[in-house]
């Protein structure tokens, strides 16, 4: 995601100008992430505008763990976007646990399951859902005619050996932490209601005059997002992939529209060939007029202000942190950063950035959001500083060893999570072969990455 303060963007233009494989290294074979296998299916139905979503969601899962697992938590991040007092998402009727009398901050619901879950089981909860979504220009809000629905469904939350992820909402930027699963989602919608989503359509059946429903599927995936407007489209194929521009004519002209569709399928191409071949079916770029922040990614779909950068941005986020997963909370660079770097290789590659004059003597770019929650005016960090940091790699490896590094890092986490040790570690093999001058010690100190 790109949020866009003014300082923020000051520090980013400052900055500016100055085969795949599922082979998991032996460090990250150790760490289990519980529950896995996770399986989520949803049926919801709204009117009018798709302001409010009603319906059942099931989620099914496995325990990974010799430890018998009793209790989960489900994760409701978008009750943070206003707040608890908000409740714009909720759960009632649970079927296969029960819900604890105290919520955590109301992005996270305690589930005591019926009966403990040994090791290699499955089970699965059911639950009522309601979704009011908030009016706010924001990536879970309505605005102008288009809603955005994003992080609304509840997905479970990860315990590995760090313990139980239940960190707070951050509104400045993502703290979101997930493996990939399934997701089978019905949206039953007025005929005219459009409904670009995650995933690709699989079935699309009446449902009474004037109302229709559609139903999507996605396999390897973190999440599950979907817009609604009265909306057109432009699409065309690029590789396996179709790739999709919906827009809202009254706020975006068909030229715009059409030439983000081909920034869109260059970004799409070169981000293949550089990090690995895109393995979905769909990807569809939602444009919208964002107030607060430039875009915002989910898996295979986006939500983005009508600009080239914004979309190429977004569109890497869809390796780093789609495909190569992080822990958006503990440390944000490893997609942020990535994706800040990526987003000019379709049209100008970052070859260079000698030096990033770091904000405060506590800005670091890794970072956790905790701390750029409490000091907001350093958060461009993690973008101009983060991406320096990448681009003063490639100049020193090369642009075409660079990348290649990048996509044997993406291919060694592909589908899985990469931690910044794994990163660290990859670069300094590469840099023990070609740049064996350089004391990566050193060079990791002064660029503040731990």
């Amino acid at each position: 995601m790109r949020r866009f303060p003014r300082a923020i963007a000051i520090v980013l233009t400052v900055a500016t100008a100055l085969a795949l494989s599922l082979t998991v290294p032996a460090a990250a074979a150790t760490i289990v992430r519980n529950p896995g296998d996770p399986h989520y299916r949803t049926a919801l139905s709204t009117g009018g505008q798709g302001h409010v979503w009603t319906g059942t969601h099931r989620v099914t899962f496995t325990n990974l763990e010799a430890t018998p697992l009793g209790t989960i938590y489900l994760r409701l991040w978008s009750n943070g976007v206003l707040g608890c007092a908000g409740n714009s998402i909720q759960i009632s009727n649970l079927q296969g646990g029960s819900i604890a009398a105290t919520t955590l901050r109301c992005t996270a619901v305690e589930v005591t399951l019926d009966a403990p879950l040994a090791q290699g089981d499955s089970t699965s909860i059911s639950m009522d859902l309601r979704i009011e979504v908030p009016p706010k220009n924001d990536r879970f809000g309505y605005h102008k005619g288009l809603t955005l629905i994003g992080t609304a469904l509840p997905t479970l939350a990860i315990h590995d050996d760090a313990g139980w992820h239940l960190d707070p909402f951050v509104d400045i930027g993502e703290s979101f932490y997930s493996v990939t699963g399934s997701y089978h989602v019905a949206l039953e919608t007025p005929d005219a209601l459009d409904t670009p989503t995650t995933g690709v359509l699989v079935a699309h059946t009446n449902a009474g005059p004037g109302r229709e429903t559609r139903t999507y599927a996605a396999r390897d995936v973190r999440d599950f997002a979907w817009a609604a407007g009265h909306l057109r489209t432009l699409s065309v194929r690029a590789r396996d992939t179709r790739v999709v521009v919906s827009y809202q004519p009254e706020a975006v002209s068909a030229h715009t529209a059409a030439a983000r569709l081909r920034d869109a399928v260059t970004s799409m191409r070169v981000f293949s060939s550089a990090f690995g071949r895109y393995p979905y079916r769909e990807m569809d770029v939602v444009i919208a007029g964002f107030a607060a922040f430039g875009g915002m990614e989910y898996p295979t779909v986006i939500f983005t202000n009508p600009a080239r950068l914004t979309v190429s941005h977004e569109l890497a986020h869809q390796w780093w942190f789609g495909i190569v997963g992080n822990d958006e909370y503990a440390e944000p660079w490893l997609d942020e950063s990535f994706a800040t770097w990526a987003q000019y290789l379709p049209f100008s590659p970052w070859r260079a950035c000698e030096k990033y004059v770091f904000p405060g003597a506590g800005a670091r770019i890794t970072n956790d959001m905790g701390y750029w929650d409490a000091h907001p005016g350093e958060y461009g960090t993690i973008y101009g500083g983060g991406g320096c940091l990448l681009a003063n790699l490639a100049h020193r490896f090369g642009l075409k060893p660079f990348t290649a590094i990048l996509r044997s890092y993406a291919a060694r986490h592909w589908l899985g999570v990469a931690r910044t040790a794994e990163f660290k570690a990859r670069v300094e093999r590469a840099a023990a072969r070609r740049l064996p001058g350089l004391d990566m010690s050193a060079y990791w100190s002064a660029w503040r990455v731990d």
